[in-house]
């Protein structure tokens, strides 16, 4: 079996590793946890760094960013099905245009490097104001926050950041998918925020978040009532999934497969 994953920080397991350095008998008890809890833990050794520009991950080791993957959901799944697999990160345009097609290429001509499934996380569709606006996107919100710009324009600004972006994404996975399927691999999808999980919930691929018997669209679905982030059981600002989401997430995976 060969597996990939494709996504953005949150498929990384980014700072994944502030778990390597708290024992995690000092997490037993998440519901005396939660962001502004004075009950958070420091995290030693990243806690003497501030995180301003990401230092943190300036600071990580190579150990601490192994650890960071293989607690990640795709090492988890890799350590759960006994199998290898490819991992990318990107926004939703380059992760589906670019990483999936050339993971069902080698799929296709390789052998030995047939897949068997696809993991698409998906991130926030304004990572892809870049393809519309000059300076990476910037142009877009200069001119959103420009006293200058006529409402009416900022309307269509909007339109374009909460409805034709996401459509378009859309479109791009339900293509990825067809691609997959006709290259014999299965693609599931998860994702980060709750608009597009809502436009995509009901297709087969979509996986949703399962955890004591409640399905949840995403991330920040469950985020509203567990404590899934990194800022909600450490003394940090980061909002990236911590270790227990991406058990959870894992778990939901298997499920999915099954």
């Amino acid at each position: 079996m060969l597996f990939a994953t494709v996504g953005c920080s949150f498929t990384r397991g980014e700072r994944l590793f502030y778990h390597r350095y708290v024992d995690d008998g000092e997490l037993a008890d998440p519901k005396r946890m939660g962001q502004g809890n004075p009950l958070r833990l420091p995290i030693p050794i990243f806690g003497h760094v501030p995180d301003g520009g990401g230092d943190h991950m300036a600071v990580a080791t190579k150990q601490d960013k192994r650890f960071m993957l293989d607690i990640s959901y795709t090492g988890l799944l890799s350590k759960r099905l006994n199998c290898e697999y490819f991992t990318k990160s990107g926004d939703n345009f380059a992760n589906i245009d670019d990483h999936i097609s050339e993971w069902v290429e080698i799929s296709r001509n390789v052998p030995e490097r047939k897949l068997d499934f696809i993991v698409l996380q998906l991130t926030e569709p304004q990572r892809n104001l870049k393809e519309f606006y000059d300076d990476d996107g910037q142009e877009f919100w200069d001119k959103l926050e420009s006293f200058s710009t006529p409402p009416e324009e900022k309307e269509k600004l909007l339109h374009h950041l909460e409805v034709e972006i996401p459509e378009l994404t859309v479109k791009k996975v339900l293509e990825a998918n067809k691609l997959c399927k006709d290259n014999d691999i299965d693609l599931l999808v998860w994702s980060w925020t709750t608009p597009i999980a809502e436009m995509l919930k009901g297709e087969d691929f979509f996986v949703p978040i399962i955890y004591e018997g409640k399905s949840y669209i995403c991330y920040n679905d469950m985020r509203g009532e567990h404590n899934v982030g990194l800022d909600q059981i450490f003394d940090s600002k980061d909002t990236h999934p911590n270790k227990f989401f991406n058990r959870v997430l894992c778990d939901s995976i298997i499920i999915k497969l099954k």
